[in-house]
C-alpha cells in the first residue's frame, strides 16, 4: 500500500494522560508505515474545570482533529482510543465512517475503531454512571483543586506492571482532570452505527486495576454490537509496559479493516 493510501491513526488518550505517554508505542507504528496524530481534548488539566464536559471533549476532537484529517488532507484515519478517550472518540467519530461518508460522496473516512481498555458510553449515559454511579477511591476528587481529580497511587493502578524506575518519568506524564467531563452525559457513539460493523476491536486488558476485566466485558456486552476482542495480560496502559506487541496488535486490526 502507498503511504499516500494508508491511514493516518489518531491516539486518543485516556483521562489524566497526554498524547506524550504514548511515545513508547510510536515507533513501532512509524516503522510499519503509519502516520499518527494526537487526538488531544480540552477537559485535561483545563483552566476553568467548571467549563469542560464530555460533549465539549467530543466535538472538539471531532472539529478539530478528525474533520482537518478527512476533509482538509484527505486521509483516511483509524482511531485507537484509550480508557476515557472511548467516550471522546465514540462520540466524535459518528457519522465519519468510510462508508457512511462514500455515500455522501466523499473519498475518506474512518476506517476502524481500536479500543484500549476504553470506556464504552451510550447515548445521554455519562462515564461517571458507565462505572457504577460512585468513583473508587484511587481517584482523588476536588485534587489539587475544585472541579479537578487526579488518580493516587498512579503507579500501583496505572502501571502495576511497569518497570518501577520508571515511576518518576511516568508521574510527569499525569495530569489532573475536570470531573464535569466524567459526569455530563456523552452524546451518541459512533460504534453503535451499521457502518462500523467489523471495523470495532478492543484490546481488553486483564491485570488492569483501574478498569477492571470484568468491567470492560459488561462495557462489551451492554453495547450489543460485535468487537474483536483480543486480551492482553497487563495493567492498565500496555502502550507502556507492552508497546511492541500492542503496536503490533494495532497492526493487525488495521490490516483487517483495510481488507475488507
Amino acid at each position: 500500500m502507498s503511504s499516500a493510501n494508508t491511514p493516518v491513526v489518531v491516539i486518543v488518550p485516556g483521562a489524566f494522560g497526554t498524547p506524550q505517554g504514548f511515545e513508547r508505542l510510536l515507533p513501532y507504528l512509524t516503522r510499519a508505515g503509519y502516520a499518527t496524530h494526537p487526538g488531544s481534548y480540552p477537559s485535561c488539566n483545563p483552566s476553568d474545570p467548571a467549563k469542560v464536559s464530555s460533549p465539549q471533549d467530543i466535538a472538539f476532537l471531532r472539529e478539530n482533529v478528525l474533520l482537518p484529517l478527512l476533509n482538509d488532507h484527505g486521509k483516511d484515519v483509524v482511531i485507537v482510543a484509550h480508557s476515557y478517550g472511548g467516550v471522546v472518540a465514540g462520540g466524535a467519530a459518528k457519522g465519519l465512517a468510510k462508508g457512511t461518508r462514500r455515500a455522501q460522496g466523499q473519498y475518506t473516512g474512518i476506517i476502524g475503531l481500536i479500543y484500549v481498555a476504553g470506556n464504552i458510553t451510550l447515548d445521554g449515559e455519562s462515564l461517571f454512571s458507565a462505572v457504577g454511579g460512585a468513583y473508587p477511591p484511587f481517584i482523588k476528587v476536588n485534587k489539587p483543586s475544585q472541579g479537578l481529580a487526579v488518580i493516587e497511587p498512579a503507579m500501583e493502578i496505572l502501571y502495576n506492571d511497569c518497570d518501577r524506575a520508571l515511576e518518576p518519568e511516568l508521574d510527569k506524564l499525569m495530569q489532573p482532570h475536570g470531573l464535569r467531563a466524567f459526569e455530563t452525559p456523552a452524546t451518541a457513539p459512533a460504534w453503535a452505527e451499521s457502518t462500523f460493523d467489523g471495523r470495532r476491536a478492543y484490546v481488553r486488558t486483564l491485570d488492569d486495576c483501574c478498569n477492571p476485566s470484568s468491567l470492560q466485558g459488561l462495557w462489551l456486552e451492554k453495547s450489543k454490537v460485535e468487537w474483536e476482542v483480543v486480551d492482553f495480560k497487563t495493567g492498565h496502559m500496555p502502550f507502556v509496559s507492552q508497546p511492541r506487541a500492542l503496536a503490533e496488535q494495532i497492526i493487525k486490526f488495521i490490516d483487517g479493516f483495510i481488507a475488507k
